[in-house]
C-alpha cells in the first residue's frame, strides 16, 4: 500500500516507522470508527480518517476476547460519485487479512470486473443475514499512482452516436452467448477478426492511440489493478488537509464505465483538462450500496 500514500497526499511517509506513526495517527484521530463481530472470540474494527473531500487513510485492526489488537491491514481509499449495476455480484476474502474484493460481469470489458470493497464493515453484516444476492449497486473509485494525459480522437455526433448503438449491440450479444445462442457467438467471434484486421491494418501508418480511443485491461498479477485509457470528464484540483500536498480528482469514463480517482500533481504528465484523455495504472476500488 506504500506506493498509493502519495496519490492521496501523503507521499512524505515511506519508512516503516513512519507509516506505524501514521496508523496509530488515524485511529487516534479518526472521523469515523465502526465496529463488528466477526465470531464469538475476534472483532473487527474500521477508522477512517478523512485527508480532504472524498479521500483518506483506513485501518483494519482485529481484538480478541482478552483485549489482544492487532493492525490487520490499512489502505488509502479514494470515494466515487458513480453507480452501477450489476446482478449477483461475488465476494472474495483476501488471504491473510481481513479484506474483500468483489467480482462482477462487465460486458464493456469483456472481463471479470474485480475491485477492492472499501465499506467492510457494511458488507460484513449483510452477509451475515445471508442476502448477498441482493446487492446490486456500487460505486467504483481508483488511486493512481502515474500517468500520462494525452490528446483525444475527433469525433462528430454522428459517431459517437453510431458507436454507442454498436456498444448495445454487443452487449446484447453478448448476453445472448451467454444464454448459449449459437449465432450470438458467431457473431461474436467475426467481429473480434474484423476488429483484429482493421487494427493490424491501421497500426502500420498510424499511432495506436488515434486508433483505440480507450481501453480497461487487467496489470501486474494483483486483480485489482487495471491498466487504462478513457475520456476525462471532470477535474478538481484539491489539497490534502493535513499535509497540503496538491492532488487532482479526475472523473474518467473508460469503456463506458465512469471512475474516480486522485493522482498526485507532480505524478501525472500533461495538464488534465475536461474531454482529454487520460492514460495510467489504477487501483481499483468501490463500495457496494447496501440497498
Amino acid at each position: 500500500m506504500y506506493q498509493y500514500l502519495k496519490s492521496i497526499g501523503f507521499g512524505k511517509y515511506k519508512t516503516r516507522k513512519e507509516i506505524n506513526e501514521l496508523i496509530c495517527f488515524v485511529k487516534e484521530n479518526a472521523n469515523y470508527k465502526t465496529e463488528y463481530d466477526l465470531n464469538e472470540k475476534e472483532s473487527i474494527c474500521l477508522y477512517e480518517k478523512e485527508a480532504g473531500e472524498g479521500f483518506g487513510i483506513a485501518v483494519v485492526e482485529i481484538q480478541d476476547e482478552s483485549g489482544y489488537k492487532m493492525d490487520d491491514a490499512f489502505y488509502p481509499y479514494v470515494r466515487g460519485m458513480n453507480f452501477l449495476y450489476h446482478e449477483d455480484p461475488e465476494f472474495e476474502k483476501f488471504s491473510g487479512r481481513e479484506e474483500y474484493a468483489c467480482i462482477c460481469d462487465e460486458n464493456n470489458l469483456g472481463i471479470p470486473l474485480i475491485f477492492h470493497i472499501n465499506n467492510i464493515i457494511e458488507y460484513l453484516r449483510f452477509k451475515r443475514n445471508g442476502e448477498t444476492g441482493a446487492i446490486n449497486s456500487m460505486t467504483l473509485s481508483g488511486i493512481a499512482t502515474k500517468g500520462t494525459v494525452i490528446l483525444p480522437i475527433e469525433k462528430n455526433e454522428y459517431q459517437e452516436r453510431a458507436e454507442q448503438r454498436e456498444n448495445e449491440l454487443r452487449n446484447q450479444r453478448i448476453d445472448a452467448a451467454k444464454a448459449g445462442d449459437v449465432e450470438a457467438m458467431e457473431q461474436l467471434t467475426l467481429e473480434d477478426m474484423d476488429t483484429y484486421t482493421m487494427v493490424s491494418s491501421r497500426s502500420r501508418k498510424e499511432d495506436l492511440f488515434t486508433i483505440v480511443s480507450s481501453y480497461f485491461m487487467p496489470y501486474s498479477v494483483e486483480c485489482d489493478k487495471y491498466s487504462v485509457l478513457g475520456e476525462i470528464k471532470e477535474v478538481t484540483e484539491v489539497k490534502n488537509r493535513l499535509t497540503e500536498e496538491e492532488l487532482f480528482y479526475i472523473s474518467l469514463e473508460c469503456n463506458s464505465l465512469q471512475i474516480e480517482f486522485t493522482i498526485a500533481k507532480t505524478e501525472i504528465v500533461g495538464i488534465p483538462v475536461k474531454g482529454r484523455r487520460f492514460k495510467g495504472n489504477i487501483w481499483l476500488q468501490g463500495e457496494i450500496d447496501i440497498l
